[in-house]
């Protein structure tokens, strides 16, 4: 009887994916019917017979349908209908981008429906929805903006569109400040790929350089302001969620390759498609730059230990960067993975020496000469359906990462600073004179899972609604470290046991959140609220609650909103668990730092035909920010400052394109932070940064992007023989010109972009002791061909 119900069963499951499959390829078939009467100039045919069976479509078939019907009626002139079905489109695909194949009209309705503040996104609530609706400010960078930026790194990308993102140095990585909040790595921004965490576990850093290829990214989704409540620790400051290709945005296979100054040449492959309901996205991509050497006299360095010597700008060598990955989804489950690895030329040694160093002469370790190198891998696998008005998914999450910190103290010590080493065990001093080096590498490895939901409500007279909801837990685990140190560019002296290391050890951190959207009309009430556990390696446990709450108005072209948020990002494990800078215990006492911010914003689209503005205001005020003094870390400082931001892009038909975003802030109040009066030390109280392209025939199009400074300041504070010198100087206001062209022919493409145009010389300071020199005149040449 059973074998019997076994066959029975067996055989409805049999009929009924038989049935679905021709069903899907019925769906097919009428959509290329359609299209070949489309081709033959049989819009009103082929019209009838897509709404007809819209119904029936689904998944691409149905996206394609709505593009092909937004198509037919551009060909009969009927703009208004054209435009309801590209909305259509976009709800269905928040991340379609035009090709240069479709006619321009439809092109243009796709990019002014998108600056239209009509274009979904998911980061914002963990639901797609329009700009108008998100609780934050948000900046939404398509495709084609970051065709236009010219950018080579995500950094660059972020300062060019993201206002309040300005540039600081750090000497050993990419770093961003965002409205005037940073620290010696890039630990208070979030950064995401698809809504899978970057950011270390161990340092709470992420890198926006190389290693995260820009080739493979459909959008970028960037959160400016706390955002806690949604997603934790780390999103302090902003969030920044990567949106990459999916294979039928890609469809084929594209190759590009490049060639530039100082040592540049890059690759990269992509390669998606889609059938059914599968769809495969993979990409490839490698970056190497010998670096921009100048050399330095020592009458010209401002460190403690001058030596005549060169830095280098801009290396990224002895190991290319790279970054491959790929993502599937079938139905209901999507599986990502993501490898990448960078690794930044110093231009300067240790911070407190800051002298130039003969990069070429040191030893390698793990493969690398010296600097910061990051393996990194990140592995997602999800599963998302619908039920009714439910909306349910789940997801595992594994991320490991390999950091190799290989640093230089100086090649030379002077006779009054003597390095002299007790080796652990023994009676015995080493004298280190001469091209001291040390490293502390180590393995770190995070597993999680986390569960979400979601129900839509609708109460009648206007009334509807979400509510949203999600329970994560994370075990994390710094499996292994190493720290060692030698001299004569090559002589391994030691390696330290934990009298000075980072120690291995484990976390556990759990969190759950909810946050409910109303819409009444035409407002709209957005409400989230954040609970994080975690116990520490040393068994302190913290707790955490981020509130956020936001209303918004809409009125035809008109929006405003009004946000308060707050957030938190716990010390950093490396902060806490070490004693490589002191023979102390570490810093357990270190707890977590918090920002509030008040944020109101209004928004207006297409006041004339082709501009949007936007205009924010904000109130930040931070507390107990962890402040190194000398050698040892507190939470003690403290900053409050005020700003407004504008956005105004304008397009004018598909010939111009304009993006322009400008900063103001000021600081008011602070304590124990790097700051002089109305000034944070290394962040302008004025930017702005111009994007604007010009196509001059439809294959050929220049953009260029001007980015200005106001002036900075800086806390120069040295240690000398006999002396110390404690002085606050200024670094100049300054404009930057980058300018690029690419022409387009058939499915070749070449590109053309110079940085600095006019070579100008600037430096930029941040968490180190003086401002750093910046690249001068860069050029890059590449090639893309799809196949």
């Amino acid at each position: 009887m059973m074998r019997k119900a076994f066959y029975t069963l067996l055989l409805c499951c049999s009929w009924l994916g038989a049935s679905a499959q021709n069903a899907s390829e019925q769906n097919l078939r009428i959509y290329r019917e359609a299209e070949q009467n489309y081709v033959i100039g049989r819009l009103d045919a082929a019209q009838e017979q897509l709404t007809n069976k819209i119904g029936n479509f689904t998944g691409s078939v149905l996206e394609s349908a709505y593009r092909l019907l937004a198509l037919c009626c551009i060909g009969m002139d009927d703009d208004l209908q054209a435009e309801e079905y590209v909305r259509k489109l976009l709800a269905e695909n928040p991340y379609y981008t035009a090709t240069l194949d479709d006619p321009p009209r439809f092109i243009d309705m796709v990019e002014r429906q998108k600056s239209g503040q009509t274009a979904k996104i998911t980061t914002a609530s963990s639901q797609a929805e329009n700009l108008n609706e998100v609780p934050v400010p948000t900046t939404l960078i398509t495709e084609e903006m970051i065709k236009t930026s010219g950018a080579r790194n995500l950094k660059e990308l972020l300062i060019a569109y993201v206002p309040g993102m300005t540039n600081v140095e750090c000497n050993e990585e990419m770093n961003i400040a965002m409205r005037g909040i940073y620290s010696s790595g890039q630990e208070k921004i979030l950064f995401m790929l698809n809504g899978h965490r970057l950011n270390s576990y161990a340092t709470n850093v992420a890198r926006p350089d190389f290693s995260i290829s820009l080739e493979k990214i459909k959008q970028v989704e960037v959160l400016r302001g706390p955002a806690s409540s949604l997603y934790g620790g780390v999103a302090l400051t902003a969030v920044v969620n990567i949106i990459t290709k999916n294979g039928i945005d890609i469809n084929g296979l594209q190759v590009k390759g490049g060639v530039g100054n100082y040592g540049q040449w890059k690759g990269s492959a992509i390669y998606g498609t889609h059938y059914m309901d599968m769809d495969i996205a993979a990409w490839a991509n490698i970056y190497n730059a010998d670096g921009q050497k100048f050399y330095l006299p020592t009458s010209e360095q401002i460190g403690s230990v001058p030596v005549d010597g060169s830095i280098i700008i801009g290396g990224y060598n002895k190991k290319p960067s790279y970054d491959v990955g790929v993502t599937f989804s079938w139905k209901h489950w999507t599986f990502m993975h993501n490898s990448n690895f960078s690794k930044t030329v110093a231009p300067y040694s240790l911070s407190y020496f800051f002298a130039p160093y003969s990069y070429e002469q040191y030893r390698t370790l793990d493969g690398n000469k010296p600097g910061y190198a990051n393996w990194a891998h990140h592995t997602n696998l999800s599963y998302n359906t619908n039920v009714g008005k439910w909306s349910l998914g789940a997801s595992l999450i594994y991320d490991t990462e390999y950091q190799n910190r290989y640093l230089v103290a100086t090649d030379t010590f002077p006779a009054y600073m003597n390095y002299i080493l007790v080796p652990n065990g023994t009676q015995d001093s080493l004298l280190m004179t001469h091209a001291v080096f040390q490293s502390n590498s180590w393995h770190e490895s995070n597993i999680g899972f986390l569960l979400k939901g979601g129900y839509s409500y609708e109460l009648g007279k206007g009334h509807k609604g979400n509510i949203n909801f999600g329970l994560q837990y994370n075990h994390f685990e710094l499996e292994d470290s190493r720290n060692i140190e030698g001299n004569n560019f090559s002589q391994v002296i030691i390696e330290f046991d934990d009298s000075k290391n980072l120690f291995t050890g484990k976390e556990h951190s759990a969190d759950a959140y909810v946050q409910l959207k109303h819409q009444w009309h035409d407002f709209i009430v957005n409400a989230g609220l954040r609970y994080d556990y975690k116990k520490r390696n040393n068994d302190i446990t913290i707790q955490e609650w981020s509130p956020r709450i936001a209303l918004i108005y809409s009125w035809k072209t008109l929006n405003a909103k009004l946000c308060y948020s707050k957030s938190f990002v716990d010390a950093p494990y490396y902060y806490r668990n070490n004693t490589l800078d002191t023979s102390s215990s570490g810093f357990d006492e270190l707890m977590s730092e918090y920002l509030n911010s008040l944020q109101f914003t209004l928004s207006c689209s297409n006041p004339i035909p082709g501009l949007n503005v936007e205009l924010n205001a904000f109130h930040n005020r931070a507390s107990s920010l962890i402040f190194q003094n000398g050698l040892f870390y507190s939470n003690s400082g403290t900053m409050k400052n005020i700003g407004l931001e504008l956005i105004c892009d304008y397009k004018y038909k598909h010939k111009m394109e304009t993006y322009l975003q400008v900063e103001w802030q000021k600081l008011t109040n602070s304590e124990n932070y790097t700051s002089n009066d109305s000034y944070i030390y290394n962040i302008p109280n004025l930017s702005a940064n111009l994007v604007a392209s010009y196509n001059i025939l439809r294959q050929l199009k220049i953009h260029t992007n001007i980015n200005y400074t106001s002036k900075q300041q800086y806390e120069y504070l040295m240690f000398l023989e006999d002396d110390i010198i404690d002085e606050v100087r200024d670094v100049p206001s300054r404009v930057v010109f980058n300018l690029g062209a690419d022409f387009t022919y058939k499915n070749l493409k070449v590109g053309a972009n110079c940085y600095n145009l006019l070579n100008k010389n600037y430096a930029q300071g941040g968490p180190c002791i003086a401002p750093i020199r910046q690249q001068g005149r860069w050029f890059m040449f590449d090639v893309t061909f799809k196949i």
